[in-house]
């Protein structure tokens, strides 16, 4: 039950690292626009750390690391909700908005995105151009998982892997399992406990993407997002399973500059 998660009033937000926050392959510094990509439960940015290959030198993608994972497994615990993970992102991102920008997230990654504009647009904070949500609901719909709380450690690497199809194999690695189950098993706590609150839509465009074979999220669920911004939403299949964003992330991306539709000189004088 979500009761069982350390109450809000004692926990303590973690230091914002930027060097490690912020992970990508090839800085591009002059880039007139940026692109935050947020990684699904249980993995790392070090998904998204080749992205820049896949754009313009005007682009700069970065993966954005929540503590407790990837290189910032040892620096802090990880988050358990997803209100402290979103006010954390939207804190980071804080100091990164001189620039336009767009958000990508898979899954809970997505949802963490959507959330964390939220917590901006209740500032004035500039908001994305666009949000690309990968593999997940609408907001109302929820994140589907099943009870992972109520799965031993065996049970739960089970469950991933058969049914989803997790790149999750070093679990079975019983020397990594004690450094990585803990990080694995707050982020599902994250999934399985995430509840949309309402509240005003958002106003930026929305394109919700989800592989043809992911068996929880299909049309109808990507449609859904139309109930959360005053903009435009557009929805896309893609071929292959709730991964698919890992062998499709070029194509992806193209298509998501197409709707963009903007280039760097307009950009620079934005």
């Amino acid at each position: 039950m979500e009761t069982a998660l350390k109450p809000a009033s004692q926990f303590k937000m973690p230091p914002i690292v930027l060097n490690k926050t912020f992970v990508r392959g090839k800085p591009r510094p002059d880039a007139s626009l940026r692109i935050f990509c947020f990684n699904y439960a249980g993995s790392s940015a070090q998904l998204f750390f080749n992205w820049n290959d896949y754009v313009p030198e005007w682009i700069e993608i970065s993966g954005f690391e929540l503590p407790g994972h990837g290189g910032r497994l040892i620096d802090s615990k990880a988050l358990e909700r997803h209100a402290d993970a979103a006010l954390y992102i939207a804190d980071a991102l804080t100091s990164m908005l001189d620039k336009p920008y767009v958000l990508f997230g898979h899954c809970l990654g997505g949802m963490l995105a959507y959330e964390a504009t939220r917590i901006l647009k209740s500032r004035n904070a500039r908001q994305p151009l666009h949000l690309l949500t990968s593999g997940a609901r609408g907001p109302h719909y929820g994140l589907p998982l099943a009870d992972c709380e109520s799965m031993n450690d065996e049970e739960f690497i089970r469950h991933f892997i058969e049914v989803y199809g997790a790149p999750i194999g070093v679990l079975n690695d019983v020397r990594m399992r004690p450094l990585i189950l803990p990080m694995v098993r707050a982020d599902s706590r994250m999934t399985q406990f995430y509840r949309y609150e309402s509240g005003p839509p958002v106003d930026y465009n929305i394109t919700a993407v989800a592989g043809e074979t992911d068996p929880d999220v299909q049309m109808h669920h990507l449609e859904g997002w139309r109930q959360h911004t005053t903009a435009k939403v557009t929805n896309r299949l893609y071929p292959g399973n709730h991964f698919f964003f890992m062998e499709r992330a070029g194509e992806m991306l193209a298509d998501l500059l197409q709707e963009l539709d903007i280039n760097e000189k307009v950009l620079t004088h934005a």
